[in-house]
């Protein structure tokens, strides 16, 4: 594949089956994608590896379909997923990322994909199940999300049921090891409020000890989610 691929609009052969954009910043996985498309009938339009270039794109052609990471360099696929759903309702949108926790699965529901695919132990075929799937007006989501989601729904101590939104950020801030001072620093509350959220947050997950929480947010996901709030792609600019 031509290196202009990577970043300028092309006008592959075929394209029968719709228009797509790739948006993924690891070259060998997006160049694989393409060859895919390709092979399945798609003009691929552009690849781009950040979500600023791929809003941009996206604005341009309005592509019929959107291949997504989750995890790009300059913010959450995800919170680009739904500026693109919002601004064209009628392009489909299939992630595809290694990210596997319950907050990623939890969040691909809430936003509403249309499909999402799990990197690691999917066979290609199940790109060209999922890409057909969605094209028909289905939702396709690799068992994952599923079993996240059940799991989440049988734990009656799960943090969507017991901790608030904010006690949700706190718990995800207290997981990158941040100070009770630097997390009343960024929240704008004293350091003694965080230590009385955080003991609240420990008594309703049933967590005796801060290495344990700690734990608890990096394993359910929630440190990636403050990343992102701080974090998320552009929602400005012309289209």
């Amino acid at each position: 594949m031509k290196q202009s691929k990577l970043t300028e609009a092309t006008t592959g052969s075929g394209g029968g089956n719709g228009r797509v954009i790739i948006i993924e910043d690891h070259r060998m996985v997006a160049e694989f994608f393409a060859l895919h498309c390709e092979k399945l009938d798609f003009a691929v339009l552009q690849i781009c590896p950040t979500c600023r270039e791929g809003l941009a794109a996206v604005r341009q052609h309005v592509p019929t379909l959107v291949l997504l990471d989750i995890s790009l360099p300059d913010g959450d696929g995800l919170e680009l997923a739904e500026t693109i759903l919002a601004e064209f309702p009628k392009t489909k949108i299939l992630a595809i990322s290694s990210h596997r926790d319950p907050w990623t699965m939890l969040k691909v529901q809430r936003v509403g994909l249309h499909g999402f695919v799990d990197k690691t132990d999917q066979r290609p075929e199940v790109l060209s199940e999922a890409i057909a799937a969605v094209m028909s007006g289905k939702i396709y989501y690799t068992p994952i999300v599923n079993e996240s989601s059940a799991s989440l729904r049988r734990d009656p101590k799960a943090f969507i049921r017991v901790l608030s939104d904010y006690e949700t950020r706190i718990l995800a801030m207290i997981g990158e090891s941040k100070t009770d001072e630097e997390i009343s620093a960024i929240l704008g509350i004293s350091p003694s409020t965080v230590q009385s959220r955080r003991r609240d947050i420990m008594r309703k997950l049933e967590i005796h000890s801060t290495p344990k929480l700690i734990h608890y947010a990096i394993v359910h996901g929630l440190t990636r989610a403050e990343q992102f709030v701080r974090a998320k792609p552009p929602q400005g600019g012309a289209k």
